[in-house]
């Protein structure tokens, strides 16, 4: 329960309404009712704004004839995700560690733990404060767990992988197995090479489900502070991941590859390996990413990936092609007649 003037003040908006009017909750626009807060996602839903039976709605600005109670915020998502947070956020409270925990020769726990059932940790890791562990997590001998981290059920982190605090890492993923490296002998055979590095995975970063994010051949995978992956992401070794960039499901990025902070990678990217993409850029979805990419680039297309609006015009002329290449016989035999009459 929040007045609008302490929500106002919280998620940095200006209330034009009731300020000791209260909300329990954060709600879509089409679900909200009395007591519930939400938000304008676009202009289209300004006309709807006085049919709303929410008792506040956060908007861009406030137009003459517009209903009380607005919260007026430069990103209205952003101010409504941040309500989400301040009013269905749980606080922590300790569940205990579990009589069947595994626990390895010199591992150690931190304070405030929440450790489920069937949890194995590995000889001398060591696991930070108020950390939560769901049933079937399997952490690896010299891991590290930063604090307040959240590792949901049959997570697998293997060997000397590095974590951070504040990270969520969502059921079924892997964190550790081996990059993937072979080289043929004089017979054809695959010899493995073998992968001695480690992954690193720093703060406030969240991985989604079934993610598989192999350790370094001789370095570190790194995902930097605050990345967020989707499901079904591959991260191969010795990739690095800036700050803050996010990356969309079912993308695949080949070993070595530098991506920069603040990126949007969207679903479905492939990239070749040791290849760079600069900090800020954009890679639309389903893109083949063959060669290095600028800061703040645009690139879309399949392989190769090219600048974004070149690839939108490329797309109109091959919806042409067919009148296109009916013109152009045309012109041919209208070219070749004439060569006849003018030999006659």
């Amino acid at each position: 329960m929040l007045t609008l003037s302490r929500l106002a003040q919280l998620i940095g908006a200006e209330l034009v309404g009731d300020p000791e009017a209260v909300v329990t909750r954060a709600q879509s626009f089409e679900s909200a009712a009395a007591g519930d807060v939400t938000f304008a996602a676009n202009a289209a839903y300004l006309t709807r704004l006085n049919n709303s039976s929410a008792t506040a709605i956060i908007v861009k600005s406030a137009e003459p004839g517009m209903r009380s109670n607005l919260l007026i915020a430069p990103s209205p998502k952003l101010a409504f995700a941040r309500a989400l947070q301040i009013l269905h956020t749980k606080p922590y409270r300790p569940s205990g560690v579990s009589a069947d925990l595994l626990l390895g020769e010199g591992a150690v726990l931190g304070e405030d733990s929440s450790i489920h059932p069937r949890v194995t940790v590995g000889s001398n890791a060591r696991i930070g404060d108020r950390v939560t562990l769901h049933s079937g997590v399997v952490i690896g001998e010299r891991c590290s767990i930063g604090d307040d981290t959240v590792v949901h059920a049959n997570v697998a982190i293997y060997d000397d992988c590095q974590i951070g605090k504040r990270v969520i890492v969502h059921s079924g993923t892997v964190i550790g197995s081996d990059g993937f490296g072979f080289v043929a002998d004089n017979d054809g055979r695959q010899v493995k090479v073998l992968q001695l590095g480690r992954v690193v995975v720093e703060d406030d970063c969240e991985i989604g489900a079934n993610c598989a994010i192999d350790r370094g051949g001789f370095g570190d995978t790194v995902l930097k502070r605050g990345v967020k992956l989707d499901n079904l992401i591959q991260v191969g070794h010795n990739t690095e991941i800036g700050e803050d960039t996010v990356v969309a499901a079912l993308t695949g990025f080949s070993g070595g590859t530098r991506i920069g902070r603040q990126c949007t990678i969207a679903g479905q990217v492939g990239t070749n390996q040791h290849i760079q993409i600069g900090d800020g850029a954009t890679i639309t979805a389903r893109s083949g990413v063959t060669k290095s990419v600028p800061a703040k680039a645009v690139m879309g297309g399949t392989i190769p990936a090219q600048d974004y609006n070149s690839w939108r015009r490329c797309q109109v002329l091959y919806s042409r092609l067919p009148q296109l290449a009916e013109r152009l016989r045309r012109l041919e035999r209208l070219i070749q007649d004439r060569g006849d009459g003018s030999e006659k």
